[in-house]
């Protein structure tokens, strides 16, 4: 008769099999990171043009980029306007009642980015400024999440686990121009500084 400790033992050892057997083995792999830029549209006042760029830094492929979502909840308000993509992919938009906003699917089947890629090219026009769209979601399905909070799945949406991310804002370095201008101004102080000190010798 088998005592309690080998019942036990015999339960853990299949609980552990079934996780194995439920957990697809290239969910571990799958990982990625996204930036973004944010210019006023040069045509159109209180517009602005936002631009993404997709990093794998997994091992498997990714063909999904669902930007702004969680399963159940959309998270950019207004709706985005004239939304670009990568060649090889599709874009949808996305409403879902439970927190009213929006978000932005896209797609691929032929053109998957590989581990080790990054890809540009997913790009959309808001009203939503750069300071509203680094706050969190207000209520709903995400309440406390970022709004930049997204979700990456290796190929079709749904197929596998996916992965979340949340993108962030590059720093935009300062131009030549601006550092050579820096580097004039503290050239010509010093020249003063120095003449000052020679006139007073």
């Amino acid at each position: 008769m088998l005592s309690l400790a080998s019942i036990c033992r015999n339960a853990l050892r299949l609980a552990g099999i079934t996780v194995l057997l439920t957990v697809p083995s290239f969910a571990a792999g799958l990982s990625a990171t996204a930036t973004y830029t944010d210019v006023p549209d040069p045509t159109t006042a209180g517009v602005y043009d936002y631009s993404l760029t997709l990093n794998n830094t997994g091992t498997t492929t990714i063909g999904t980029f669902w930007f702004a979502w969680v399963p159940g909840g959309d998270f950019l308000s207004p709706t985005p306007t004239h939304v670009t993509l990568p060649a090889g992919w599709t874009d949808n938009i996305f409403n879902n009642a439970t927190n009213t906003g929006s978000s932005i699917r896209w797609v691929t089947t032929t053109s998957l980015l590989q581990p080790g890629q990054s890809l540009s090219g997913f790009n959309f026009e808001s009203t939503e400024t750069p300071t509203q769209l680094l706050g969190n979601v207000p209520s709903g399905t995400g309440a406390g999440d970022p709004i930049l909070t997204s979700f990456v799945y290796i190929a079709a949406p749904f197929a596998d686990p996916g992965a979340q991310i949340v993108a962030t804002a590059v720093t935009p370095e300062p131009s030549s121009f601006a550092l050579l201008a820096t580097g004039l101004i503290g050239g010509a102080g010093g020249c003063y500084r120095r003449f000052k000190a020679a006139r007073a010798a």
